[in-house]
């Protein structure tokens, strides 16, 4: 049983929703849970870490059960958001109640002033945490926890993360990569990040051409801009893809200028427009959604919030008829609550992100993130899935 992948989707139809995730009803997973962990379980105290060059969440219970998540490279940057709002909401609480508490920590006193990408990214760290306590206390993945299992294989695509490099040497690369990973799929960036320079422009002109002549017809290719066009850009940009049989494109302007990405999404003939890794809001997604901005949604796992709040951006985009592939280039602990989502979710299209120049991973964690034949198995263990040298937390230092 594999996710779903680009040439199935081709008669897409969204599924009936299922009520325990609709956006005003949060009480069918609190139930399952419940019935699986039937005493409290009572959060004592949320630590941040810091060892082997990592920031890390632990959450420990009243019965001294943990649950750990490494923290994305945002978090250096947001200490006093997790100590200050995040950390003293979650404790003392019953972690069983997970649907309410991802919830609520926006209401908590003035919290929801501080709404947005920094917050979302904290409460989503401690959430992960969080599921990774109740997985290891029912000896259970944490998708068995959600519902039921849709796949049990990942197909990636190998997703390029730098514009420094020529169009020859890119494809030569992905090249490479794709014949060691047996991956059939990539992305590319395109444009220069936020702007479209000289340079960016004659490099994405020499690459697109360069990419399909090389990698062959068989190769599916997705393209990211990054924000980097105004909408005629954007659509100029958008028929040089089409014309080299590009499947998605990403972001091709600001992501908080719904009109400029609606107006290209409006002129595609044969490329779907994907966004939303910036975007943590469910009503802002609604927005999306409803008014054709993209045809795939990309949250975040940790910026938008967690798990849940994400797994609920997937039922909406089921219930819209979009598509659904969370924002995920991460070959390390990162990867564990998007596996443990992708499991589960509804309406996910075509292949998922892996980083084509992925670091080496270190031997004080299993199991590796690695590719094999271009899949990744989803990850089985009690809890997130990983587990860790308990060797290297004794000696971590507590921020």
């Amino acid at each position: 049983m594999t996710c779903v992948s680009a040439a199935a989707l081709a008669s897409f139809n969204a599924p009936a929703l299922p009520p325990f995730l609709l956006h005003s009803d949060v009480n069918s997973i609190t139930a399952r849970i419940k019935s699986i962990i039937t005493a409290p379980v009572i959060i004592e105290n949320i630590e941040l870490l810091r060892t082997q060059g990592q920031l890390f969440v632990r959450v420990r219970s009243r019965d001294g059960a943990m649950g750990i998540t490494m923290c994305n490279e945002r978090m250096e940057n947001l200490y006093s958001l997790l100590k200050g709002l995040v950390i003293p909401f979650y404790t003392g609480k019953d972690a069983r109640n997970i649907e309410s508490l991802c919830e609520d920590v926006l209401l908590d006193e003035r919290n929801y002033k501080y709404g947005g990408m920094p917050f979302w990214n904290c409460a989503g760290t401690v959430e992960i945490a969080i599921w990774d306590l109740l997985g290891n206390i029912a000896q259970k993945p944490v998708y068995q926890l959600l519902g039921e299992q849709k796949c049990r294989e990942i197909p990636v695509y190998l997703s390029s993360l730098t514009r420094n490099t020529t169009a020859e040497q890119e494809v030569a690369f992905l090249q490479q990569q794709l014949e060691a990973s047996g991956a059939s799929a990539v992305k590319i960036k395109v444009g220069g990040r936020m702007r479209n320079t000289s340079e960016a422009e004659a490099r994405t002109q020499a690459l697109m051409p360069l990419a399909r002549k090389v990698l062959g017809d068989n190769i599916i290719i997705y393209a990211d801009a990054n924000g980097s066009y105004t909408a005629e850009e954007g659509i100029r940009i958008a028929r040089l893809l089409e014309a080299h049989g590009v499947d998605i494109f990403e972001e091709p302007c600001a992501w908080e200028d719904y009109d400029a990405n609606r107006q290209v999404n409006k002129t595609l003939t044969t490329m779907k427009l994907a966004g939303g890794e910036q975007d943590t809001s469910y009503f802002r997604f609604k927005e999306i959604a409803e008014t054709n901005v993209y045809s795939i949604l990309q949250p975040d796992v940790y910026y938008n919030g967690g798990i849940l709040r994400t797994l609920k951006i997937a039922l909406l985009a089921a219930q819209h008829n979009k598509y659904f592939a969370p924002h995920s280039p991460k070959a390390d602990p990162l990867h564990a609550p998007f596996s443990q989502l992708i499991a589960v979710a509804p309406a996910v299209y075509g292949f998922q992100e892996y980083p084509a120049r992925p670091k080496k991973q270190p031997n004080w964690y299993a199991p590796h993130i690695l590719v094999k034949n271009g899949k990744l198995p989803v990850l089985t263990e009690a809890g997130l899935g990983i587990q860790y040298d308990e060797t290297i937390f004794a000696k971590a230092e507590r921020l």
